[in-house]
């Protein structure tokens, strides 16, 4: 599930997202589909880590790219085009939260929120021992595990984005991953 990148597969990435973008900013239709093929696994794992349940992410998934097709035009080089990608996906995610609270009275959020962890587990893990160490995790943990593990991004990075400083998400990362370490030492 997790997928690590060399410092040159990410840079090769980066560069081939940024011609992606430049592309859909001149309206071409097919590098939506390229570029979809190339980051959806990072944006749906990112929808997941914050909401939890596979159809919302896919939501999110969707319209991060309506997004990206609309204002790829606005997105400057800088060398990190996931950032502003995760970006978008972030605020989609951040927002379909708010909407959905509005109409889910508490007890359908309880039974709710239980079924979209099991929702979770078995849409991304299929290893019951990797299901059991994200189960650990809370949400914050998760996501800047996810974060960083899965889509490459730097602690610095990840600060920027989820508007934290970068002692807490450091703390919060090295805290995930003594809690990851200790479950597999108990499974041993």
């Amino acid at each position: 599930m997790f997928i690590f990148l060399t410092v040159a597969e990410a840079q090769t990435r980066n560069e081939k997202i940024e011609y992606l973008l430049s592309r859909i900013a001149n309206e071409d239709a097919d590098a939506v589909g390229e570029l979809y093929d190339l980051v959806k696994d990072d944006v749906y794992a990112y929808a997941l880590s914050k909401l939890r349940n596979s159809e919302d992410a896919e939501d999110v998934l969707h319209d991060t790219f309506v997004r990206i097709y609309r204002y790829a035009s606005r997105y400057t080089p800088e060398g990190k085009p996931m950032a502003w990608i995760i970006t978008i996906a972030m605020n989609i995610a951040k927002r379909h939260r708010e909407l959905k609270s509005r109409h889910i009275s508490y007890d359908e959020t309880i039974g709710e929120a239980d079924a979209a962890a099991e929702s979770f587990e078995a849409d991304t893990v299929k290893s019951d021992f990797v299901r059991r160490l994200l189960q650990s995790l809370d949400e914050d943990e998760r996501e800047i595990v996810v974060l960083h593990a899965v889509s490459g991004f730097k602690h610095r990075e990840i600060a920027v984005m989820l508007n934290k400083s970068l002692g807490t998400v450091l703390s919060k990362y090295n805290r995930a991953i003594k809690k990851l370490r200790d479950i597999a030492e108990e499974e041993e």
